[in-house]
């Protein structure tokens, strides 16, 4: 964790389930760096990391 405020923060990565291929959250980076997971429901230990689907 770094010293600087979080301020703006924004979804890098989509977190899926590795079972069932589901969305279960999106991973976000911060203004200062930080990497925080934001959960739909409850948080999963075996999830798999997707790029972010770029809008047409």
């Amino acid at each position: 964790m770094t010293p600087q405020a979080r301020l703006t923060g924004e979804p890098i990565m989509r977190i899926l389930c590795k079972k069932t291929d589901t969305l279960v959250g999106y991973l976000y980076q911060w203004n200062n760096g930080d990497l925080q997971p934001a959960w739909l429901n409850d948080s999963m230990s075996d999830v798999r990391y997707a790029p972010m689907l770029e809008a047409a």
